[in-house]
Parts: C-alpha cells; sequence; structure tokens
C-alpha cells in the first residue's frame, strides 16, 4: 500500500514540477524498502489526463529516489483540475503462480487535488 506524505521539499531541479513522497507499507504497517519494488501507477485527473509513475530495478519514470525516500515527480501543466485518482499496478515475486510473478492492484482517489 502506498500514501502521499506531507513532507515539504526544499531541493528542486529544472525539469521538477509538482512533487509528491510516496511511502510503502506491508500489511502489518511496517514500512517496506522502496529500491525493490517494482511497480506502476497511473495518474489520471477528472479530464481524463494521465501521468505515470513507475519503478523497475534502476529504471524510474517521473520518479527520483533521494535518501531512501521515493518521490514522484509531475510536471506542472500534466492535469488540468480535481482529485486525482491513481491505478496502482505491483508486481512481486511468487512461486505460487505459473509466472512466478503476482501481478496485483487496484484504483482509488489520492489526497492530492489540482486546483
Amino acid at each position: 500500500m502506498a500514501a502521499m506524505s506531507d513532507k515539504k521539499y526544499e531541493e528542486k531541479y529544472s525539469w521538477e514540477g509538482i512533487k509528491a513522497g510516496l511511502e510503502f507499507s506491508d500489511m502489518n504497517g511496517s514500512p517496506i524498502d522502496v529500491e525493490g519494488l517494482k511497480f506502476r501507477f497511473i495518474y489520471r485527473d477528472q479530464y481524463g489526463r494521465t501521468c505515470e509513475v513507475s519503478q523497475e530495478g534502476d529504471k524510474r519514470v517521473n520518479c527520483v529516489l533521494r535518501d531512501g525516500e521515493l518521490i514522484a515527480v509531475f510536471e506542472p501543466n500534466t492535469f488540468r483540475k480535481g482529485v486525482l485518482t491513481v491505478e496502482r499496478h505491483y508486481c512481486r515475486t511468487d512461486s505460487d503462480f505459473a509466472s512466478g510473478y503476482w501481478e496485483y492492484g487496484g484504483e482509488d482517489e489520492t489526497n492530492i487535488k489540482i486546483v
């Protein structure tokens, strides 16, 4: 499960727009090391505009890893307005599945509102 944090970030690069910290925890609420996660999140506004945030090994799309924290980065004009929804896709190694992987996820509203 991932949650957006309310942390403020002072550091900013010219290519960065809106930033949101991503925190991952297991079923017991214990933090999960983000470096080994394989996931793809699709953020969507009420007009259907989307932005993918994903990670597979060292390959990251629209996110950066800083001091062990994963930060999603959205360009300023990506979304128009409204509460963003996120479609989450995770992939974990699991020998119980024929492919050796367990793909799961869901779609929810976030606490991010574009005005």
